[in-house]
Parts: C-alpha cells; structure tokens; sequence
C-alpha cells in the first residue's frame, strides 16, 4: 500500500508544479499595419543595413547624419570593386544599382530627420 502512495503522492505534488508552469493566456497583440509590401523599396532594403549600421554598431560606421550622396558614393565603391571580399563587397553584390539609389535616398532621408 506504500508503495501506492508514494507515485500517487508524487502525482498529486507535481500536477499544481507542472500546471503553474504553463503560460496563462494572454490577450493579443496589436501589431501595426504596415508591412513590408506597404514599405517603400529603400526602407525594405535598408532593413538588412540596420543589423550592422546602427548607433550601437559598434567599430562599424553608423549612418546616421549621413547625405544620400555620401551613401550612393560609399556603397558603389564596394559594387563596382569586382575583386572585393569584405562583407560589405558580398552583400553589394546582391543589389543593383537602382537598388543602391533607392537604399542611399532612404537612409539619407532618415538621417536629416
């Protein structure tokens, strides 16, 4: 008969243990919007700059405060460099150059604002 208890025992102690380790429901969340279909080309280009080119960037250049000509300038160095193998040369790479106009004009917009 002990040896009923005790897994009956173990059962009955770990069930409100298990239980409150669920997640309670929560209410939704609102989540804006705008996607990436309603972004303008630049904004949706520029997303992949943010992960590397923001104010806590770090020892990588950040953007802000630069002219859209700086940017169109910097980012047609590493395009037009066939032989480049920085991370930056490999990411260009993807892009056209309409592409870098639209992502220049943008990040110039965002930094005069």
């Amino acid at each position: 008969m002990g040896r009923i208890r005790l897994p009956a025992l173990a059962i009955a102690f770990l069930l409100p243990v298990i239980a409150a380790c669920g997640t309670a429901p929560t209410a939704p969340v609102e989540t804006p919007a705008a996607t990436e279909a309603d972004m303008s080309l630049g904004a949706a280009l520029a997303l992949s700059c943010s992960g590397c080119h923001s104010p806590a960037g770090g020892a990588i250049t950040n953007l802000e405060g630069r002219t859209a000509d700086n940017i169109r300038q910097a980012l047609l160095v590493y395009y037009q460099d066939p032989d480049g193998t920085t991370v930056m040369h490999r990411m260009i790479r993807g892009y056209s150059e309409a592409d870098i106009e639209a992502i220049s004009a943008y990040l110039g917009e965002e930094a005069t604002e």
